[in-house]
């Protein structure tokens, strides 16, 4: 692949990655938000106190997000407690994948970057050479950009899902959201 075309490559990776990214982003913290709604239970002292403020709160953000109505009607709500939650990981892991794809989008990004400025610098060498120094074309022929796999980002795809879905699940845990 040439740099040219590690570059459109790159600008269609990132923005591929972004359009993954923010839907699954909100869609699971509509989810979460519908989640802790539904497992308001009745109970005494302080549970109940932090029961009424986070449904007061869900109230609110439902009222004040209209825009995101479809997301409120069709994020599916998790069940912790018993399970087959497996269409809310799905588009929990499609987080990742889109952060994977952008990550990925923009290392190929500052790689084209950084050949386009070298063929720059080459030329002004290659210019200083006279007659015998090579053109541009044969300079950009014999550049060949790897491709770029979002199974390389490490971090992003592997790493941080788990420690988020581990810390969630304390968080839930401490909240008495979970049994």
């Amino acid at each position: 692949m040439t740099y040219q075309q590690a570059g459109r490559v790159a600008i269609l990776k990132r923005i591929a990655g972004w359009i993954l990214f923010i839907p699954a982003l909100i869609s699971t913290l509509v989810s979460l938000l519908r989640f802790l709604e539904a497992s308001r239970e009745k109970r005494e002292g302080i549970n109940a106190v932090m029961q009424d403020f986070s449904h007061v709160m869900i109230d609110m953000i439902r009222f004040n997000t209209g825009f995101l109505n479809a997301f409120w009607h069709n994020s599916p709500v998790p069940d912790f407690n018993q399970g087959g939650n497996w269409l809310f990981w799905l588009i929990y892991i499609l987080i990742f994948v889109g952060l994977a794809l952008q990550a990925s989008g923009a290392r190929m990004w500052r790689q084209a970057q950084h050949v386009r400025e070298g063929i720059e610098d080459q030329m002004i060498l290659e210019k200083a050479k006279g007659e015998e120094g090579r053109s541009r074309q044969q300079l950009e022929e014999k550049i060949v950009v790897p491709r770029h796999t979002i199974f390389l980002q490490f971090f992003p795809l592997y790493v941080l899902p788990v420690l988020i879905a581990v810390a969630g699940y304390f968080v839930l845990k401490l909240a008495g959201f979970i049994g």
